[in-house]
């Protein structure tokens, strides 16, 4: 058996360099709950988007401030 001591830096490059689909296979083995959290992103873009809608919002035209203030709003409920 070898023993091969990288760098940390190093070894991030590495993954860095591969194809996206062995980039997700890599993180589903380092974070077991990926699905749940994509799944989770995946609603709550619909959600935020279905909200804009009911205020007369298009979500993906709005600019970071404006994003900013719907969520303040929605959190404020004015």
């Amino acid at each position: 058996m070898i023993t091969l001591t990288v760098p940390e830096s190093q070894m991030v490059e590495w993954v860095k360099q591969l194809e996206p689909p062995i980039k997700r296979d890599i993180l589903r083995a380092l974070i077991p709950t990926l699905d749940d959290y994509e799944a989770l992103v995946t609603y709550g873009s619909e959600r935020i988007r279905a909200i804009a809608v009911q205020r007369g919002l298009d979500w993906d035209t709005l600019d970071e401030r404006q994003r900013e203030q719907l969520i303040d709003d929605i959190l404020h409920r004015k």
